[in-house]
């Protein structure tokens, strides 16, 4: 079946779907860009000027502290444990074996010359982090977004052209007018040749009416 180029002929669905993907590219960076600044925003909020960043020390500087008693809370996950000593400082070492977490608890666990445990407070979670998880899933479904996206684009901009082009209800400048900024600023332009050529285009009369698209 021939292709009809006239809005005057298509169906109100088809106008409909045609305005969702044009502005759909506004969309997208609008919400990109309020994700982009917000997390930002909040990252800075929430890490906060008196929040510490924990120094690295190794195991057996560990290991010493807790002995010594200068330890009075352990964090300890499946792939580091982080120390806090009784003056506020942290610290954190990278643990991978199961054996060597074991030991470390052990020793936090042992009794003191009071029969109090060498580490106040011990905090296991050593499950993986869930946002360790879903992040993978999240970023691979981002880039299919902003992927599809860049697509869309490219395709809605020969698309425009054509409408323009063919619209005989446009003269011959105004036609160079949309062709130019389609090229040029098609994601703002669309939508409103979209709004006034397309959604605006009263159906024609029933004696000269478009073959329908299907």
């Amino acid at each position: 079946m021939k292709w009809n180029w006239d809005p005057q002929g298509w169906k109100r669905w088809i106008k409909l779907l045609l305005g969702l993907v044009t502005i759909w590219p506004i969309v997208y960076i609008v919400v990109f860009m309020v994700l982009i600044f917000s997390g930002f925003f909040f990252g800075v909020l929430l890490s906060g000027p008196a929040q510490q960043h924990p120094r690295n020390i190794d195991l057996i500087q560990l290991e010493r502290k807790i002995q010594n008693g200068e330890i009075k809370e352990l964090q300890i996950s499946a792939t580091e444990i982080q120390a806090v000593d009784r003056d506020g400082r942290n610290f954190r070492t990278d643990v991978y074996n199961e054996s060597t977490r074991e030991e470390i608890i052990r020793q936090a666990r042992e009794p003191d010359s009071n029969q109090r445990p060498r580490v106040d407070k011990i905090d296991e979670n050593r499950s993986e982090p869930r946002i360790e998880k879903i992040f993978p899933v999240g970023f691979a479904l981002f880039i299919v977004v902003h992927m599809a996206t860049i697509l869309l684009m490219f395709l809605l901009m020969p698309l425009y052209i054509i409408l323009a082009v063919k619209n005989e209800r446009l003269d011959q400048t105004m036609r160079i007018v949309w062709v130019v900024l389609t090229c040029t600023v098609g994601m703002f332009a669309n939508p409103v040749y979209w709004y006034l050529h397309v959604w605006r285009a009263e159906p024609a009369g029933s004696s000269a009416t478009p073959t329908q698209i299907i």
